[in-house]
């Protein structure tokens, strides 16, 4: 089997489907809690704590629910977890903010374009973020 087989084997597993399963309900909460972060603190601030909001859930499902079986510590599934997740971040943020203050506002209303903009950059990690955590963060062997 090929690199590009085991790979796309990887991306149509059952497992990868209860990735992108709990990985929705998290990037559900997420946008949502952006909106009433929101209400407090600035655009850019609401999405640092929704983002928090989602890492959190997003850990927990995936710990329960998609990865039980890691032989990792639990320390360490955290840490690692979380270091995935801030590496993401700037990425989600930059493209959050540019997507939604700088182009989409140009055609949609500005509140809208700023939940579009959240939404789809919440979605952008998904595949690199499978890999890292099954291979790494919750690895079985």
């Amino acid at each position: 089997m090929t690199d590009l087989h085991r790979l796309v084997s990887l991306y149509l597993s059952r497992q990868f489907a209860r990735f992108v399963f709990v990985g929705g309900v998290a990037l559900v909460l997420n946008w949502l809690s952006r909106f009433a972060f929101n209400a407090f603190v600035g655009y850019g601030w609401a999405i640092v704590l929704a983002y928090l909001v989602g890492m959190i859930i997003a850990f927990m499902l995936n710990k329960l629910y998609v990865f039980p079986y890691s032989k990792r510590s639990l320390n360490f599934e955290i840490v690692f977890f979380s270091l995935v997740n801030i590496v993401a971040f700037p990425f989600v943020w930059i493209f959050a903010f540019v997507f939604g203050e700088w182009v989409l506002n140009h055609w949609i209303r500005i509140d809208l374009a700023l939940a579009v903009a959240h939404g789809v950059a919440i979605t952008l990690p998904v595949f690199v973020n499978f890999i890292l955590h099954k291979c790494v963060t919750f690895r079985e062997a």
